[in-house]
């Protein structure tokens, strides 16, 4: 159900591209937009991680839809069980929900993974598309989760290519888990690639930290995009790197382009999505909130050299969780964040790249 908005309007920057849209200004640099993008409805009880095929954004993408879910999102130990959807923009700010997507292969690549006789697999998870080159073939990237309920969760980081969303083949995962040390990857965040030609790519991982569990950003080298990616090390950690916001998980969001917003050489711009530290309550342990901030990353050295101090992005009507998967730009200063709320619909925000500038270090630029 979509929580009921109040009734404000957008403002003149945004009247352009928002005319008959109902929007509310967050802040300087950020326009929500009232009516959801889509909602969850039928089997599908939650919905997340929108993504769009970058050749065919105004026409083509995926989310993950959730059709069961065991105990609650905001208490550790929940179980979602999901499938992957298609999605079919109608405009920037509206789409409909389309089939579930089929991947030639992706069974046998599940059975063959050594937890498939141990575990129970919960389905595909948390997609991410890119095109390498920017005018390739279409390279999927999504979550393989296995989960028992003695051993916990396993995670390996899927890959699938083709010529589009219809038409996808899957090759073994490009990263999975390390015994004793994590259990695995996710989300990843598709860097540039570097002068020494790979790429430093940023995944969602975990660390135990004396004995919490952290939700980190995590260094992964890849030399091609399907072939077995390299852990490096951990990037951002909340524990350490975090401000309130940030200070208890994270995981990158999309790194934004240099015609939007320029952070320089061997820089870029990206979304980090935040969440503060787990709180008791009533002798259980509670996640905090989640929203969206900022980062720099420099893709060279593979470092996250700064993070916003405020989150960018808290949906007003989010009791827990503003969490962002997208990016679309629109024209040379306009650009748009998906994020899901409350695992309960997909929300648009419009940004504004001048005024996104004033949230930056003073190095960054508009490209304009």
């Amino acid at each position: 159900m979509v929580p009921e908005q109040n009734d404000y309007r957008g403002t003149e920057r945004a009247a352009g591209l928002t005319t008959g849209i109902e929007t509310a200004s967050l802040n300087d640099a950020v326009e929500m937009v009232h009516h959801p993008v889509i909602h969850a409805e039928g089997r599908s009880t939650h919905i997340m991680a929108v993504q769009f095929d970058p050749l065919e954004s105004e026409s083509l993408g995926i989310m993950r839809c959730i059709e069961s879910r065991e105990g609650s999102v905001n208490v550790p130990g929940y179980v979602d069980r999901s499938v992957l959807r298609l999605v079919e923009p109608t405009s920037p700010f509206t789409a409909e929900t389309g089939d579930t997507i089929e991947i030639l292969g992706s069974e046998e690549v599940v059975w063959g993974l050594p937890e498939y006789r141990t575990h129970d697999f919960l389905g595909f998870e948390d997609p991410v598309c890119c095109r390498i080159p920017a005018d390739g073939p279409l390279h999927l990237y999504c979550t393989i989760p296995f989960y028992d309920a003695a051993r916990g969760t396993v995670m390996y980081l899927g890959h699938a290519i083709g010529e589009d969303l219809r038409s996808l083949e899957m090759t073994d995962p490009v990263l999975g888990p390390v015994e004793d040390v994590h259990a695995g990857a996710k989300e990843p965040a598709i860097a540039p690639e570097s002068s020494a030609g790979h790429r430093k790519n940023l995944v969602e991982s975990v660390d135990v930290e004396d004995g919490t569990n952290y939700s980190v950003v995590r260094i992964a080298i890849a030399e091609e995009p399907g072939s077995p990616w390299e852990y490096g090390p951990i990037a951002f950690h909340p524990a350490d790197d975090g401000d309130d916001w940030c200070g208890g998980h994270a995981s990158p969001g999309p790194l934004l382009p240099p015609s939007f917003v320029d952070a320089g050489d061997r820089k870029r711009v990206g979304i980090l999505n935040g969440r503060e530290e787990n709180v008791m309550d009533d002798e259980r342990t509670r996640y905090g909130t989640f929203s969206i901030g900022l980062m720099i990353y420099d893709y060279e050295d593979g470092t996250v050299e700064w993070t916003s101090p405020e989150p960018l992005i808290r949906d007003p009507t989010a009791r827990t969780i503003t969490f962002a998967s997208a990016f679309r730009q629109i024209d040379p200063t306009t650009g748009i964040v998906y994020a899901h709320v409350d695992d309960s619909f997909i929300r648009a925000y419009i940004v504004d790249a001048e005024s996104l500038t004033s949230y930056l270090p003073s190095s960054v630029a508009a490209s304009v």
